[in-house]
């Protein structure tokens, strides 16, 4: 995925799961309280790259840099991550990573763990380096037991833009979490279902909800630890910031409004509305007006044909008043309606339409000639007796109710996709035939 990678923090977060008899649990933290959108919520121990941390790859163990680095598709620095991870979740939640000089995985509940324990504040504070923690103590960092499970951009338009990388690690033996009061001021085990269910009020960032709900599929941390090992392709995340009817939200690539907020706005300002809104017109852009009625959100396209002229493509049911909310949202005198089907509702509307503005209609039904002057070109199907609008200079595809195949957009070379319900869609990219 291609990003503006200006003012992006790099950081790492660790997902803790543990075996309970309820299932796997997860560790969440909560965030102390400084003025950004990330106060309160609760989050996994995290934070980010520290520019020592590159310091710390002498102690990694059973993972070097450029195993790290071709895991997580970085040229070079990418132990740094798996270094962050262990250092903040031992600052924050006093889980460390870490083996002894005899190779035992440290137990934090013994003399030598607790010495260990008692430095997490002047680590936390910068007073002591990570590395020299690790060397003062014969320390080997088990970047081998921490598996790349995710990759999250923070979206466009917040003060603070992160580039995190997840990765899953199963609670040591001898050893049990807490909080340090200052980056984190409490802490609780859940089991994924109840992190996510509505009785859960705490507040989750929509990547930690992602990475609960996934790690929510297992039925214990032997199957997670399996998954987590297996080979597969993380793909980078980027949510775009939209507003709803409760206030501005991340939308995230399977929404159904994902790459229209993509088209609206580019810049992240959030101002692109991610639900469907009745009687309120929509700008598509600067010749494309779109305005949704009646009770399924079906919608009408106004088109820009030049001089100040429009066409009109499905004018829409028979709702009350919306033929008046068309014509007002019309900057100009509607010249031409065009219907993609013969839909009983839609014919009867455009004749009503026609009746009021003297425009000219076309359709399945109609003469579908080439109007001259007008940039949108009749396209026969896909489906029978139906007709698709191509508005050439935005390569946008106007299909009423059809359901189009993948193939058929392909071969027209088209980029957007309209439709009579729902949002704008990207359409598939055309392959060259050789």
């Amino acid at each position: 995925m291609k990003t503006d990678s200006v003012n992006l923090r790099v950081a790492a977060t660790l997902v803790v799961v543990r075996d309970a008899s309820s299932g796997p649990e997860v560790l969440l933290l909560r965030r102390a309280d400084k003025g950004d959108h990330n106060s309160g919520a609760w989050v996994f121990p995290g934070g980010l790259i520290d520019s020592a941390d590159h310091r710390s790859h002498e102690v990694c163990i059973g993972l070097d840099d450029v195993q790290a680095s071709a895991r997580l598709g970085v040229e070079a620095g990418g132990l740094d991550y798996y270094v962050a991870a262990i250092r903040e979740c031992f600052e924050e939640a006093g889980l460390l990573f870490a083996v002894d000089e005899g190779g035992q995985v440290v137990n934090l509940h013994r003399k030598f763990g607790e010495r260990l324990s008692a430095l997490r504040g002047r680590l936390n504070s910068g007073d002591y380096e990570f590395i020299d923690f690790c060397r003062d103590f014969a320390l080997g960092l088990s970047a081998d037991r921490l598996f790349y499970i995710g990759h999250w951009l923070t979206p466009k338009g917040r003060a603070k833009r992160f580039d995190t990388r997840f990765f899953l690690a199963i609670l040591p033996d001898g050893q049990s979490s807490m909080h340090d009061d200052f980056e984190t001021v409490e802490q609780v085990w859940l089991t994924p279902l109840m992190a996510l269910s509505a009785e859960n009020t705490r507040r989750l960032m929509a990547p930690t909800r992602a990475m609960i709900e996934q790690i929510g599929t297992f039925a214990n941390t032997s199957a997670l630890l399996n998954w987590a090992r297996s080979p597969r392709q993380v793909t980078c995340v980027l949510p775009r910031l939209a507003t709803t009817f409760a206030g501005l939200n991340p939308v995230l690539p399977n929404h159904p409004a994902w790459a229209e907020v993509g088209r609206l706005d580019p810049e992240g300002r959030g101002d692109a509305w991610c639900e469907i809104r009745l009687g309120v017109p929509v700008r598509l852009s600067h010749g494309v007006f779109r305005l949704s009625v009646g009770r399924s959100g079906s919608h009408s396209y106004l088109i820009d044909i030049g001089n100040n002229e429009w066409a009109v493509i499905d004018p829409g049911p028979q709702d009350e008043g919306h033929l008046d909310a068309v014509i007002a949202v019309a900057p100009g005198p509607i010249r031409w309606i065009f219907l993609t089907d013969g839909d009983a509702e839609q014919v009867e509307s455009a004749a009503q339409l026609q009746a009021r503005t003297g425009a000219q209609v076309r359709g399945p039904q109609q003469n579908n000639e080439a109007v001259p002057g007008i940039t949108l070109r009749a396209l026969p199907g896909p489906t029978a007796n139906s007709i698709s609008y191509l508005l050439v200079q935005e390569k946008m595809l106007f299909v009423g109710a059809q359901t189009v195949p993948r193939e058929w957009l392909a071969e027209q070379h088209i980029e957007w996709l309209a439709p009579r319900r729902g949002f704008l869609v990207t359409a598939p990219p055309h392959k060259e035939t050789r």
